[in-house]
């Protein structure tokens, strides 16, 4: 019974790992903040190490309209980030679309808006 017990321990310790996903911790701007100045990159920071390759970042205004630079990196190496580069963007409010595919192959993906302050 004790060796049955330890083995599913054993089991149940080992799963949480193999179901971790990339899901978005931070982000600057800030979700749903309003900012004065016009930011120069969107940058988001996930939970789990992200694969740049198969990851995206748009940016798009108000109208629906792409703003970005269509230049989706990982900013000093660090795979818990990407950013993707922004032209000098005007007032109004920015829709962010994000889709993550984690080092384990998981994907996940979400929206999140900031404003410009006019």
């Amino acid at each position: 019974m004790r060796i049955l017990t330890i083995s599913l321990l054993l089991t149940l310790a080992s799963v949480g790992p193999a179901l971790a996903h990339a899901h978005l911790k931070n982000a600057d701007p800030a979700v749903g903040s309003t900012v004065k100045a016009a930011p120069t990159a969107v940058t988001i920071e996930f939970s789990e190490a992200v694969e740049p390759k198969f990851s995206t970042i748009a940016v798009a205004d108000g109208t629906g309209h792409r703003v970005d630079k269509d230049d989706v990196h990982v900013p000093g190496g660090d795979a818990h980030h990407l950013s993707v580069d922004l032209p000098g963007l005007g007032a109004g409010t920015y829709t962010v679309t994000w889709k993550a595919t984690a080092v384990d192959t998981h994907k996940t993906n979400g929206t999140f808006t900031f404003t410009v302050a006019p």
